[in-house]
């Protein structure tokens, strides 16, 4: 096994977070296999180590709003939707897939914001949880991506049900498919792509540089911590509806990133 990890993580340049994961994921299948009566000895996965020559992994680069804007610009449907989806709720790539109209409360006038309940996440076929209790939460949308939901929606047929993001027989859109299928060769040519994680990073980034204090950034991240310094450590509340920081930081948000559109 110690044989194996080094072999494949030299081969295929594989960083020592993906190796964890694979050597955790090995040795949950030996103890299963040995739970269940199929195998008998000794985890061979157990004693085997991650390589001394595996490295840490670069650092998911965040998109910064002029990135985001450059990439609307050039994208078309339903590229263009995900990718506002993504970069101005802070949504994980699963939530993003994850996402049903039900889910999806268009604001009720224009003092308001629209809010979308994140309530599961996609990977792959499998529909679970999000990541953490904490992130089966509401999330605000602003009015720049309430209007690019609007248009998806009405594109698509007004549905009621259904993913808001689907493939050609109503499934949850596979992201990472559409990114080589129909975005790609686009934002190779605009020289801006650095993964589906970037805008949850790139959303921290450019609320702060907008000013927005860490707590706020905290409770619309629905996260415990932010990705940007300095970091404040303590635990905060989910975002609330009636959250006015929260709300008039997105506003903000909303109006810079129509200037650098």
């Amino acid at each position: 096994m110690q044989a194996w990890l080094e072999e494949t993580g030299r081969e295929h340049e594989i960083s020592r977070t993906t190796l964890k994961h694979v050597k955790n994921f090995l040795s949950g299948i030996f103890r299963h296999a040995a739970q269940q009566g199929y195998f008998d000895g000794a985890n061979p996965v157990k004693l085997a180590e991650i390589p001394a020559f595996a490295t840490n992994g670069a650092e998911t680069k965040p998109y910064s709003l002029e990135e985001i804007g450059a990439m609307l610009k050039v994208l078309s449907e339903p590229s263009a939707t995900a990718v506002a989806s993504a970069a101005f709720t802070g949504l994980r790539l699963g939530e993003v897939r994850g996402l049903t109209w039900p889910s999806y409360e268009p604001a009720p006038d224009e003092e308001s914001l629209g809010w979308l309940n994140v309530t599961r996440s996609v990977w792959r076929n499998t529909v679970g949880d999000p990541k953490t209790a904490k992130s089966k939460a509401p999330v605000p949308v602003i009015p720049q991506l309430a209007q690019r939901l609007s248009a998806h929606r009405l594109k698509c047929g007004n549905p009621v049900a259904g993913p808001i993001f689907r493939n050609s027989v109503g499934n949850p859109l596979d992201l990472n498919a559409c990114y080589q299928r129909e975005m790609k060769d686009v934002l190779k040519r605009a020289g801006t792509w650095h993964g589906w994680h970037g805008f949850r990073r790139g959303l921290a980034s450019n609320l702060n540089r907008l000013g927005v204090d860490d707590p706020v950034i905290q409770r619309i991240l629905r996260h415990s911590t932010v990705d940007t310094k300095p970091l404040h450590q303590d635990r905060i509340a989910r975002c609330d509806r009636s959250d006015e920081a929260v709300l008039g930081s997105l506003i903000v948000l909303h109006l810079y990133s129509r200037l650098v559109k």
